[in-house]
């Protein structure tokens, strides 16, 4: 038997919830809410859009055929910052996660049993990380381009209700289909840059006997609260500036799909992005790009090193 995709589909089934129906539900509130807007188009386009008491006519024929392509391939690029909710909700669950990974199975007492069986310990916590930075991505990736495509096909139908006809625009546009893929492409990328993160919480979640999550968090935020009031107190750079934004930011931060660009300095050019087919390709070559940063490879080898000691706590840590 092949132990290691065993454990994967072990670590799918214990965390289901989170790792697919937790997207799941976001994302089907956030079609939720792209067909009442529809709906809302369809009813202003009989009765009218009411603003302050006056009546505001969008008449698809007052619009250029320059200015609906540009509205198409606005909507078609959007599908990628449309995904920020269930990138959101991807953060949370990987915190909570990473947190309880190797902290519940103690508290309940299950690691005895696992421990009988013939799996390693590096073995199951390797199958742990990598559902935390490939598998659980990967499927909050596919949902989300699932629902944001249909979110933007669902605004140009309502736009079409107005005459504005980006409909047909849209589904001949490139980046309605290469906005996907970029997205399936920065997974790597995610993953190398959250890894510190994950490694992190695991390692407190091997060795804390109780609550975890204020080990976790509390520790960073309190040495750099002191560190901070140092610093005020005697008026000296004591480096809470640099605290906070390289260990407590980068810490909790990069659980954020796309904080990379910020870590890596490039957070300005993303914001001057105009959606075209190249900004696309800019998007996923700035994002590979990131992976020169020397405070990713900081990071990867702070990961391998909490990683060893997560396997090592675990090796004889069994109680909670």
């Amino acid at each position: 038997m092949n132990t290691f995709p065993t454990l994967l589909k072990r670590e799918f089934w214990e965390h289901k919830g989170g790792m697919l129906w937790a997207p799941v539900v976001v994302g089907g509130l956030m079609l939720g809410a792209g067909a009442a807007s529809m709906f809302i188009g369809l009813a202003a386009k009989t009765g009218g859009i009411h603003v302050n008491g006056e009546n505001i006519v969008i008449d698809g024929a007052n619009i250029s055929q320059a200015t609906q392509t540009q509205m198409a391939e606005g909507l078609a690029f959007a599908i990628i910052p449309s995904m920020a909710p269930l990138a959101a909700v991807l953060a949370f669950v990987l915190l909570f996660y990473a947190l309880g990974s190797l902290f519940d199975d103690r508290r309940d007492r299950s690691v005895l049993f696992w421990k009988s069986m013939p799996v390693s310990n590096t073995a199951t916590v390797l199958s742990k990380l990598v559902s935390m930075a490939l598998v659980a991505p990967l499927i909050t990736a596919l949902v989300g381009i699932v629902v944001a495509t249909l979110v933007a096909l669902l605004a140009a139908l309502s736009l079409s209700a107005f005459g504005v006809s980006v409909f047909q625009e849209l589904l001949t546009t490139g980046e309605f289909y290469l906005a996907p893929l970029a997205v399936l492409a920065v997974i790597p990328v995610y993953a190398l840059w959250v890894l510190p993160s994950i490694a992190w919480c695991m390692a407190v979640s091997a060795w804390a006997k109780r609550a975890p999550f204020l080990w976790a968090v509390g520790t960073p935020v309190l040495a750099g609260i002191l560190l901070s009031w140092q610093q005020a107190m005697f008026d000296r750079d004591l480096g809470a500036d640099w605290f906070w934004e390289n260990i407590v930011g980068r810490l909790f931060g990069s659980f954020l799909p796309g904080m990379w660009f910020a870590f890596s300095g490039n957070a300005e050019r993303v914001d001057d992005f105009q959606p075209t087919e190249q900004s696309v390709f800019e998007l996923v070559s700035m994002s590979y790009a990131s992976l020169t940063s020397p405070s990713l490879w900081i990071g990867l080898a702070a990961a391998a090193a909490l990683i060893a000691v997560a396997i090592r706590l675990r090796r004889w840590r069994e109680d909670a």
